[in-house]
């Protein structure tokens, strides 16, 4: 019986000798990554209220901004609002992109952390230091990807959604009595006139759609990101790239951008924390997003993907932009890398605006998901207030996109919210009497600025956009007569 015991506490012991030895274990890998941080993080504290100068009054305002690439290290985890407890068999699903709610949340949760604010379970303290950290503008997120340093002309190169008014064919698709070189496999979408027996909901604007039919079915895999070079040559003249693609140029669809962020699913087992053991049938899965684009056949061309934000600082609440840093983000706290940059967003071509005064009209694309108090319709973008007073001709827009949140202030879930996706497409006309100058302005205004109607879902990166060249005219349906 004694040796029985003595071999129990002998045991206890050896347990208690194996965690301590891991916890210095921990503590030896921990170590390399907080000195790995400590030497990452190289500029200095930079606080949004530096001293006045003595031409400058201390109550002037001073916006300081940052630009952030975050590179997920692991898979990352955007929930979708789906059920997720702690039932054997649950599983955690992820949206196909995060949403501009995320990266903001993460951006002022470190600025927070930097301005060292304290969150409790008082709401109204919650609030009063959710009031200081608002004011941040984002712009983003925008996916990115990145090139090694040591491949020529090593810059991020953007990506963004694939427009809604571009549909793709397979390339290798064939119509019937015609050859497959004289059609071309990526098609536009543009506004139609509505014929005169035709009855719709949208009877005040103008259908979306080909102008002739086409027998072809649409491609299978589409790119859901466009390379900016393709993207922006889509904004200046969809007609020149639509040629391209008749050509050695632009061959497949991959030529255009990528399919988006490949899906990682794993498996992962209940973990007991008194003693370490796995829990008998607690299995679940989580589904994250990776930010790695890699052919199966050559995982030597796998390409690094991250996120692109633009934060804009405001002086008036006294807070301290964060570090250079390895901070979690998403669900399951996974873990992101986080460096400045100095790549700022694509500035307006003069190509367009130059094809924007000369047709009077214009193509208003979203980069991010937007919301409007009319669900697919704008109104804030329509009350400029230099008089600029554009008419929404036509939109191409998919299903709409659902949004929730955790209320940091109240600990309650926010209420779920439909939102424009990205890639929707508005088209706008301008009056006919409209100064050049003035359209010209209102256009440098609205790029890469966000058009969302609450001013808070503006600061919170909601509609960020860019304009694109369209002739503003609606074409006619072939075949179709048009007077009753």
């Amino acid at each position: 019986m004694n040796t029985r015991r003595e071999r129990s506490k002998q045991k206890q012991q050896a347990k208690k000798q194996n965690s301590s030895n891991t916890q210095v274990i921990a503590q030896n890998l921990v170590a390399p990554i907080n000195d790995q941080v400590d030497e990452l993080i190289s500029v200095s504290n930079n606080s949004i209220q530096p001293e006045a100068s003595a031409d400058q009054p201390a109550n002037a305002e001073i916006t300081t901004q940052q630009a952030w690439l975050i590179e997920p290290r692991d898979p990352l985890i955007v929930r979708d609002g789906r059920p997720f407890n702690n039932t054997p068999g649950a599983r955690a699903y992820t949206q196909s992109f995060p949403p501009p709610s995320v990266l903001a949340g993460v951006i002022r949760s470190q600025t927070a952390y930097a301005s060292k604010l304290q969150f409790t379970r008082n709401s109204d303290d919650n609030r009063h230091q959710g009031n200081k950290l608002q004011p941040i503008q984002i712009y983003g997120p925008v996916l990115v990807e990145l090139l090694e340093p040591n491949e020529a002309n090593a810059e991020a190169e953007f990506l963004c959604p694939a427009p809604a008014d571009a549909l793709l064919f397979e390339p290798e698709s064939k119509i019937e009595d015609k050859p497959s070189e004289s059609v071309p496999w990526l098609r536009r979408l543009i506004p139609i006139q509505a014929p005169a027996k035709l009855v719709s909901d949208f009877n005040e604007l103008g259908l979306v759609g080909l102008v002739e039919p086409d027998p072809r079915k649409p491609a299978k895999e589409q790119p859901h990101f466009w390379y900016w070079k393709r993207f922006l040559q889509w904004l200046q003249d969809p007609a020149g790239l639509i040629d391209q693609t008749q050509t050695a140029a632009v061959q497949k669809s991959t030529d255009l951008g990528i399919q988006g962020l490949p899906i990682d699913q794993r498996t992962h087992v209940e973990i007991k924390p008194d003693s370490q053991q796995a829990e008998d049938g607690r299995l679940f899965q989580t589904r994250g997003l990776s930010f790695t684009q890699a052919n199966d056949q050559r995982l030597a061309e796998a390409r690094r993907l991250a996120l692109y934000v633009h934060a804009d600082y405001r002086d008036t609440t006294g807070l301290t932009i964060p570090q250079p840093s390895i901070a979690p983000l998403g669900g399951e706290r996974r873990l992101a890398r986080w460096e400045p940059t100095e790549r700022q967003l694509p500035a307006c071509d003069q190509a367009i605006l130059d094809a924007i005064v000369k047709a009077n009209a214009c193509r208003v694309i979203l980069l991010t998901p937007a919301m409007f108090a009319k669900g697919y319709r704008p109104t804030w973008l329509f009350e400029d207030p230099r008089g600029v007073q554009p008419k929404l001709a036509a939109i191409a827009i998919k299903r709409a996109q659902g949004i929730s949140g955790w209320d940091l202030a109240i600990h309650k879930p926010k209420p779920t919210r439909r939102l424009a996706p990205a890639g929707t497409v508005f088209f706008l006309t301008f009056p006919e009497k409209e100064n050049s100058a003035a359209i010209e302005a209102w256009v440098r205004n609205y790029w890469m600025h966000c058009i969302s109607d609450a001013e808070q879902d503006r600061r919170d990166g909601f509609g960020l956009a860019v304009l694109g060249a369209w002739d503003g005219k609606l074409a006619k349906i072939k075949g179709v007569p048009n007077e009753s």
